[in-house]
């Protein structure tokens, strides 16, 4: 079966399920067999395959499956991966996608596995640890470029940088685990527009600013 990109969402759509399924799995192995490093550079990696090239998602729908796959327990690439399927896909979807998440990493973590004594003694040698430099560079100015994508979408007013500048600080300097950034930044945004709500009762104009 081809996994040429189609012309539209709608189109997609209209293909038999088997195929339809078989595009979000076979895109995801391909994503999750030639990209390292984790839950960013692989979010990084959808972003390309499903907004840029496909056009199927949005960057609104990224910073949406951000949010939400940071807030609820998983891997981040496999809960990614549930989200971008089943918004492209819907339940089926999200199963194929999620499969195509995980069998690359299964096979290859096996087989290392099953062979880690063999190779030890490659993955030691001096090309190979600089060769696993080289990615890790690679890794964060991918992550880098997806935050700087991000900033346009998510972080839009003062609170947004308030929120953002906190929660840099809180991670990096007093080393808060980042559940508890996200309780805290949840507890704010809820805060914000109980304020802006009951603004709005009083001073329509000022209710509108604080939204």
């Amino acid at each position: 079966m081809s996994d040429r990109p189609l012309q539209s969402l709608e189109a997609f759509r209209q293909e038999s399920l088997l195929k339809r399924n078989w595009i979000l799995f076979w895109s995801y192995i391909k994503i999750t067999s030639l990209v390292l490093g984790g839950g960013y550079a692989i979010i990084a990696a959808a972003q390309e395959e499903f907004v840029r090239r496909r056009g199927w998602l949005t960057d609104d729908d990224v910073v949406e499956m951000i949010t939400i796959t940071q807030t609820v327990p998983g891997i981040l690439a496999c809960n990614s991966a549930i989200y971008v399927g089943w918004r492209i896909g819907g339940y089926s979807g999200a199963l194929s996608a999620l499969a195509g998440s995980v069998l690359p990493s299964l096979v290859i973590i096996m087989l290392i596995a099953a062979g880690v004594d063999s190779i030890r003694h490659v993955i030691e040698t001096p090309y190979v640890q600089g060769a696993f430099i080289g990615v890790i560079a690679c890794i964060v100015g991918m992550v880098v470029v997806t935050a700087l994508k991000m900033r346009k979408k998510a972080v839009r007013n003062v609170f947004g940088w308030c929120v953002a500048i906190g929660c840099f600080v809180g991670l990096s300097v007093f080393r808060i685990s980042p559940a508890w950034l996200i309780v805290a930044a949840i507890a704010a945004g809820l805060i914000k527009v109980g304020v802006g709500s009951a603004l709005k009762k009083i001073h329509p104009e000022k209710g509108e600013a604080a939204q």
